[in-house]
């Protein structure tokens, strides 16, 4: 039972939430779709009426993440404040997720993910081929805009280590994704 009481029930019709992928997102030949919350412990069943809204919130991170550097860059504010803009916005995200839509699914009693799986096999097993290429590509333009923005604004001090830190992490998620990528043409995922 979840926070609204919605219990998982056995004859429920299951309808299968295909279109969703990513790294908390399992199918369970039983249950269907199960969105596991790491938090919670718990997994909460999707249908493929739930894609729609369960797409919208989770393209709120990058959104947040775009919000926070466009105020730091567009609007001359101080790094830190643009952090404090991130966090304060992804907190409120997070909220209205869990309130609005996370809470009212039903609740996949004494369900656990089998194993945790590897994020490159992950991306391979619930992206697509363009998907992921696109997600390469679009890591790739920030990791080479990072050190071109902090050269062109001779950015100094915490502001170009913070350049250089996302520049990094992004470098890092582009391996990955290329490393799901050959993995799942490998694979014929």
């Amino acid at each position: 039972m979840n926070g609204k009481g919605n219990i998982y029930m056995p004859n429920r019709r299951i309808i299968k939430a295909k279109d969703l992928g990513g790294i908390n997102i399992f199918q369970d030949p039983k249950r269907g779709t199960i969105f596991y919350d790491f938090i919670t412990k718990k997994g909460y069943i999707l249908t493929s009426s739930d894609v729609k809204t369960y797409t919208i919130f989770s393209a709120m991170l990058p959104l947040c993440i775009i919000v926070a550097f466009a105020a730091a860059s567009l609007f001359s504010f101080n790094y830190a404040i643009a952090i404090l803009i991130f966090l304060a916005l992804y907190i409120v995200v997070e909220i209205t997720f869990r309130l609005m839509f996370f809470y009212k699914l039903p609740v996949a009693e004494n369900w656990h993910p089998l194993k945790k799986e590897n994020i490159v096999v992950s991306m391979a097993r619930n992206f697509n081929n363009v998907r992921l290429i696109i997600l390469i590509i679009m890591l790739v333009l920030l990791t080479a805009l990072m050190p071109l923005y902090a050269n062109m604004e001779k950015l100094q001090g915490i502001n170009l280590y913070a350049c250089y830190l996302i520049s990094l992490i992004t470098f890092i998620g582009t391996v990955i994704s290329i490393m799901a990528l050959i993995t799942r043409i490998k694979n014929n995922y």
